[in-house]
């Protein structure tokens, strides 16, 4: 298979592969460092030094592993972030699709009123308005639509 890698690729490619040996190679000094301070004694007068470095340089070997096992902190928030995309999208298609329900059936409502009129009346409602429903509030759901509509807390809440 020939598949040839862009310069945006291969640069990731190769950030990853540096940033994976950097955190293996800074692992393995750390576990070295702490080898040897176990069998080199400490002085009085740097302890306080060597233990604060020590004690900063232990507290990055997390991220180091994570690194170093493949899940790179900055590629998982840059996943979440695609996701709060994806989801606020959905949120808006969803809204879309109510609406347009909502719409659809304003009109469907309104053909079969006009349609009855015809029906009871043939064509003696000259004069009348046959047409009943008027806007989108007026809008009776039928209920399996109703169950893909997000609930409302407050009408929850008041009931």
């Amino acid at each position: 298979m020939n598949y040839v890698l862009g310069s945006k690729e291969k640069n990731l490619i190769d950030k990853a592969r540096r940033g994976w040996w950097f955190s293996v190679v800074f692992l393995m000094i750390i576990v070295g460092l702490i080898l040897f301070l176990t069998y080199v004694e400490i002085v009085d007068a740097n302890r306080d030094v060597l233990i604060g470095i020590l004690g900063v340089l232990t507290g990055s070997i997390s991220s180091m592993m994570a690194i170093a096992s493949g899940r790179d902190p900055a590629e998982v928030d840059d996943l979440k972030d695609k996701l709060a995309a994806a989801n606020s999208d959905r949120i808006a298609l969803i809204s879309r699709l109510r609406d347009s329900q909502i719409q659809l059936e304003l009109r469907t409502q309104q053909i079969c009123e006009l349609q009855e009129s015809v029906i009871e009346k043939l064509s003696m409602f000259a004069g009348e308005n046959p047409i009943k429903t008027k806007d989108t509030s007026s809008v009776v759901l039928h209920p399996s639509v109703e169950e893909w509509l997000p609930v409302d807390r407050d009408a929850k809440a008041e009931s």
